[in-house]
């Protein structure tokens, strides 16, 4: 009697645990309790605000989540497992918390914290890449400073940098971590759909 009862929940939990999705919350300084869908921003909306233009997967289910605060400038959270997508980050910090997401950045972010695991990330340009967690994976087209904080198991490929001599500053690299310089046809390969 009780692996009948045990057999459906176990199926259930299996069920819920493979189809999280990527979340993203774009938060600023006073978070607002109320959560809006991203409205992406028209050429010539002319409004100065900063809208967010994250996209999810639509055949796969993990549409992310927006929400905003309106006014100061906003900063991207993505949490959320299993995830695919592409987020505009134009001249926003972003914080990634989540495992397991495959994410494409669009624009100069502000600095890239990658929080999360197994991650992979490639971004067109960033001021400052932070990993923080373990067995993640970045391939950057252009970045200013990378910073191995803590990581363990992860690899930075980059394509060019920021500074005068076009390589970025790289604060450490740990024992177990990769920093790389790449090709910008590798990039693209890394990065083609």
């Amino acid at each position: 009697m009780r692996i009948s009862r045990l057999l459906p929940t176990t199926l259930i939990a299996l069920a819920l645990s493979t189809t999280v999705g990527c979340a993203v919350d774009v938060a600023g300084p006073a978070k607002s309790g109320q959560a809006q869908s991203p409205t992406p921003q028209t050429p010539g909306s002319g409004s100065g605000a900063s809208s967010p233009a994250a996209v999810g997967s639509p055949s796969s289910g993990n549409q992310p989540t927006a929400s905003s605060s309106a006014g100061a400038a906003n900063s991207l959270k993505i949490s959320g497992n299993y995830g695919t997508q592409t987020a505009d980050c134009s001249g926003r910090d972003v914080v990634i918390e989540g495992n397991s997401n495959s994410i494409v950045f669009k624009g100069n972010c502000g600095k890239i914290t990658l929080a999360g695991g197994y991650n992979t990330i490639a971004v067109e340009a960033v001021d400052t890449l932070q990993v923080t967690g373990q067995t993640n994976e970045a391939y950057v087209k252009t970045v200013g400073t990378i910073q191995m904080a803590g990581a363990t198991y992860s690899t930075v490929h980059w394509v060019g940098g920021a500074g005068a001599d076009n390589d970025p500053t790289v604060s450490s690299t740990g024992d177990t971590n990769t920093v790389e310089k790449i090709s910008q046809q590798d990039y693209e390969d890394e990065i083609a759909p």
